[in-house]
């Protein structure tokens, strides 16, 4: 990942000189001409090192997208799963040659397979500039490669890629479980809350199980988008109940049944749902609120003993523990990481899980804000376009960020591909899996 994101920053400068010398020799010669090169580069679309194969190019960044999509699922879902103890080719061999196909599939869609104007490249660029800085401190691979999928995103049929993601994923998983049920892999592994132990299919934790399958469900709402009804509600809601019994996932599991609740509300009355200026300003005013009772709330904690849970007042200190210490974690955090400008190497304790906490420590001040705006500019985006399951997905994984870190992980977080069309500025027709 440190040399593919700095061979595409390179190569996007090198596009840049590209479109300029070429520009220049369109305008002619006379006054004005290198005005006249910077104003069409600007505003007019083309493909990066020239208009060749522009027949064949659009259709060669949807298939590289779409490929790389199912790599990067398989490397997390299969070889990240306990697979890689029992067989350590999984993480020793195959998922570094799944990492490849990752990076070479979204850097040539992003070089070679996708219209820019100088206008929507610069935008995104320099948000790229400042997310590979910010990975270069924080070493988050998570990061860098959601980054590179959300520029890769731009002018693609999101619908038909995700099923792809969502069939290997599936794939993945299911044969994970079976071979967790066999004994193969993690054999007696679960996890213990409160007494209780929480069955890991397979995986290093119950939450981990968890956010990888409310993925699945996002990208299956997402591929559904179009024709969206109330049978829709099904999946989510089928997730939601498995999650809770089975490996005790409530924040994936609480997700998934606010996915279905809305979807249900929307397909049966969708006259609720309003298109208008002051609807969509709530939709955006999400992410300054949650964002706001992230940091907030462990504020007015004390610590009153010396172990870890030992904090008041009494009525916090009971809702951090239904929040399984989150803000407690976060309060000892406040007192033990410095905030960096651009991002950090956490240490392992405290275990930060909540997405914007996480985000300020590890990604810094200057991304945590970019991040929100982003959230938020979509948010408002979607609801104007009248698309109410993409903005549906985008809320639940706010909602989801409250008590996970997971939502900067492709693999349980497909909403963040929404992004797209706000971080290169496009009108909300422009975004990905808009019809």
């Amino acid at each position: 990942m440190f040399f593919w994101s700095g061979f595409l920053l390179l190569a996007l400068f090198g596009a840049a000189l590209f479109d300029l010398a070429a520009g220049l020799a369109a305008a002619g010669p006379g006054a004005g001409r290198f005005g006249r090169a910077v104003r069409r580069l600007w505003a007019e679309e083309h493909f990066l090192y020239g208009n060749w194969g522009a027949a064949f190019r659009p259709r060669a960044g949807q298939l590289l997208f779409a490929v790389g999509l199912a790599a990067y699922e398989a490397a997390v879902c299969f070889c990240n799963s306990l697979a890689r103890l029992t067989w350590p080719w999984a993480q020793g061999v195959l998922s570094p040659a799944l990492d490849l196909v990752v990076c070479v599939c979204f850097t040539g869609k992003i070089l070679l397979g996708t219209r820019y104007s100088w206008r929507s490249l610069g935008v995104a660029g320099c948000g790229y500039f400042i997310a590979r800085w910010v990975f270069l401190n924080s070493q988050n691979i998570w990061w860098i490669g959601l980054v590179l999928a959300v520029l890769a995103a731009k002018d693609v049929n999101l619908a038909r890629a995700l099923r792809g993601y969502l069939a290997v994923g599936a794939a993945s998983m299911a044969l994970v479980a079976a071979l967790n049920a066999a004994g193969v892999i993690g054999a007696g592994y679960a996890s213990e809350r409160l007494g209780a132990y929480r069955p890991a299919y397979g995986y290093g934790h119950p939450n981990t199980f968890g956010g990888l399958l409310f993925g699945l469900v996002l990208a299956w709402v997402l591929a559904q988008a179009e024709r969206c009804r109330p049978a829709c509600a099904l999946v989510p809601l089928a997730g939601g109940v498995f999650l809770l019994a089975g490996p005790a996932s409530r924040s994936a599991g609480l997700a998934c049944l606010l996915l279905a609740v809305l979807l249900g509300g929307y397909c049966l009355r969708p006259a609720l749902f309003s298109t208008g200026r002051r609807a969509a300003a709530l939709w955006a005013a999400a992410v300054p609120l949650v964002a706001g009772l992230s940091y907030l709330l462990p504020l007015p904690l004390l610590k009153i003993g010396p172990w870890n849970s030992d904090f008041g007042p009494a009525w916090l200190a009971r809702l951090d523990g239904l929040l399984t210490n989150r803000l407690s974690l976060s309060w000892i955090a406040y007192r033990m990481f410095p905030v960096r400008i651009a991002g950090q190497v956490l240490l392992a304790w405290p275990p930060l899980d909540n997405s914007f906490v996480f985000s300020l420590y590890q990604f810094g001040p200057v991304v945590t804000v970019l991040w929100a705006v982003l959230l938020a500019a979509a948010l408002y985006g979607l609801a104007r376009a009248g698309r109410a399951p993409a903005l549906f997905c985008l809320a639940v994984m706010l909602v989801y960020s409250f008590m996970e870190v997971q939502s900067f992980h492709l693999t349980t977080n497909p909403a963040a591909l929404l992004l797209c069309g706000a971080l290169y500025a496009l009108p909300p027709a422009r975004w990905p899996g808009a019809s």
